[in-house]
């Protein structure tokens, strides 16, 4: 097996005397399929006895399914839905994790016409009060939900209790509640309404409503037509990305089919190869990589994608297993990370551990994209600074609007959604796109080299002040310094979050009044605190440094409002920033709480890639 052979960059260029900047790709791109349903069946006409999704079983072993059976079963569930009146408008609700019988119903749904909304695991299994489920499922306008475990989920079906409302399950029962057999449902008969419905399908017909992570208030319903689906394809089929010698390609997932790359991408993308999912119980983190490093002595994969600190932690397992690293690297085509910056010693890692084990390094990928548009950039080529988040894909247009020494980045393009925004929120959604329709991304960008626009954008931060870190997650800038401000009122005046592409979050710190020895041990006491009472990465703070120069409003680090000005802050206090992630720590820095990842520091740099 040989590596990806990708095209060179490429890239149109427009220059407009008011400085915007317009890019597009000259690549040539295969006309779309129909549906990803329709390409699907393609696949199970002609090979019906090919895998199509592998899950662990109750004992540890693998269930899994083939084309034919999954195809048979899909239009079962297909005409049972047109039995309950769904059709175009109309929504299935999927709650549960990645399983054969989600995958079923992804291709299922989208023959009636209607679309499917996968909701993320944790507003069911996670809350309490189910309120951003509940909000979920009657925006999307489903009519029905179905789940893998019914007693699993039970809280969360009794929430969701309504009339009208039809619940199927793979397996268990709620009391006092009616719940289809899953087997029951799949085993209708189909008749010549199926291929009705899928004749009828249209690129602007919604195929799945995905939900944004909920990181600035209530998840946003983001309608996706059938274009995002088949486009995807098509674009990977452009830059041969979807080439793998003849051979069906295999594919460890580990990420939700709520998220975008998983449930879009990844999804459609092994089903346009004629490949096998094989769905992951585990995840790049401490508790759960074990699972992911026991899959992958199981499966040799073709492609692989994750998050930076995902990278990291295959590296550490694979520089401490040789055999481990053979059997990753044996049927490699390219690797693909998105979700933050991949920190140049874990590509060089990569690099090494692919030489030892082939001979020669790996292309490694850079995904940018977004759950209104799904792919926006990639850097289809090898090499380079992993800074870069690529250029447009062909069908992609991207306007480039000059602001602040960076562009603000529109987007226009066939995947991405209706232009009158997400479902049930118009006043969220009356800002999105400007007078010819190009998504305002929310994100700033830069070229890489200026004088040559082929070598690629890099990311150059949120406008707003949100960021990720090395794991992908979102933190909520403005509301963790509201809640931190208001625990340390008395010994905190202002503080600057940082941590884009780090393992944790840092903070700046300006006290209101110079601090004693003991008023810095009852700061550190303070955050020791804070933390303990917050659930996760995003909002736990890992390091701190007590600033002694003040916010200075005349070099716009404080705003008219009087608070600090993050971006910056950060830009001008760059050496203070770095402090905060060097690695033995400075013995200034106050430390708490770090990250899992592995990756090198300090780094500065900055990504946001979906």
């Amino acid at each position: 097996m040989s590596f990806a052979r990708t095209p060179p960059p490429a890239v149109s260029v427009e220059r407009e005397p008011d400085g915007v900047i317009r890019l597009a790709s000259p690549l040539s791109m295969p006309v779309p399929a129909q549906s990803l349903a329709h390409r699907f069946d393609a696949v199970a006409d002609a090979f019906p006895d090919r895998l199509f999704m592998r899950q662990r079983n109750g004992a540890g072993g693998w269930r899994d399914i083939t084309y034919g059976a999954a195809r048979r079963a899909a239009d079962g569930l297909a005409q049972w839905l047109i039995d309950q009146g769904i059709g175009e408008g109309d929504s299935v609700a999927y709650l549960s994790a990645p399983s054969i019988e989600h995958g079923i119903t992804a291709v299922s749904v989208q023959r009636t016409g209607a679309a499917i909304a996968p909701i993320s695991v944790a507003y069911s299994l996670l809350s309490t009060d189910h309120a951003k489920l509940k909000d979920c499922v009657a925006t999307a306008g489903a009519r029905i939900v179905i789940v893998d475990d019914a007693d699993r989920f039970a809280p969360a079906l009794r929430a969701l209790d309504r009339p009208g409302l039809r619940i199927v399950a793979v397996r268990g029962t709620v009391p006092g509640l009616a719940v289809e057999r899953w087997a029951d449902v799949v085993a209708t008969q189909p008749t010549g309404q199926v291929a009705e419905r899928m004749a009828g399908i249209r690129p602007d017909m919604i195929a799945r409503i995905m939900f944004t992570s909920g990181s600035t208030g209530s998840p946003k319903a983001t309608p996706q037509p059938h274009a995002c689906l088949t486009v995807s394809f098509a674009q990977m089929e452009a830059v041969n990305l979807l080439d793998f010698d003849g051979e069906p390609p295999q594919f460890l997932e580990a990420m939700p089919f709520s998220h975008i790359m998983a449930g879009n991408y990844n999804f459609g993308n092994i089903i346009a190869a004629g490949g096998t999912l094989w769905i992951d119980d585990g995840k790049p983190t401490p508790e759960l990589f074990a699972r992911t490093i026991a899959n992958l002595r199981e499966v040799s994969p073709h492609f692989f994608i994750t998050v930076p600190l995902g990278y990291a932690m295959l590296c550490d397992a694979m520089e401490a297993d040789e055999d481990l690293r053979d059997r990753f690297f044996r049927n490699i085509r390219w690797l693909g990370f998105g979700g933050a910056l991949l920190p140049q010693s874990v590509a060089e890692r990569l690099a090494a551990l692919s030489r030892a084990a082939r001979g020669a390094e790996a292309p490694v990928y850079s995904f940018y994209g977004a759950t209104e548009f799904l792919l926006g950039a990639l850097k289809y080529w090898p090499g380079g600074p992993t800074d870069v988040i690529g250029l447009p894909l062909p069908g992609v247009d991207l306007k480039l609007v000059p602001m602040d020494g960076r562009y603000e980045m529109r987007m226009r393009g066939p995947t991405l959604m209706p232009r009158s925004g997400y479902l049930g929120a118009a006043e969220v959604s009356a800002g999105l796109f400007d007078a010819e329709g190009y998504f305002r991304t929310g994100d700033a960008v830069r070229f890489a080299d200026p004088e040559r626009p082929e070598s690629g954008l890099v990311f150059a931060g949120r406008l707003a002040d949100d960021f990720k870190l090395l794991s992908g997650t979102y933190v909520q800038v403005n509301a963790l310094r509201q809640d931190f401000l208001a625990a340390s009122e008395a010994l905190v005046r202002e503080v600057v979050f940082c941590g884009v592409n780090q393992d944790h979050i840092g903070a700046l710190i300006w006290p209101r009044t110079a601090l004693t020895p003991f008023a810095r041990e009852d700061l550190r006491a303070l955050i020791r605190d804070f933390n303990a009472a917050q659930t996760g990465s995003a909002r736990r703070i890992g390091t701190a440094l007590v600033m002694t120069e003040p916010l200075a409003f005349d070099r716009g680090e404080v705003t008219d409002k009087g608070n600090a000005a993050p971006r910056v802050v950060r830009d001008r206090r760059a050496a203070d920033v770095a402090r905060l992630f060097t690695d033995p720590p400075d013995p200034a820095i106050l430390c708490f709480t770090r990250g899992a990842a592995t990756a090198a520091r300090p780094r500065t740099g900055a990504s946001n890639h979906a």
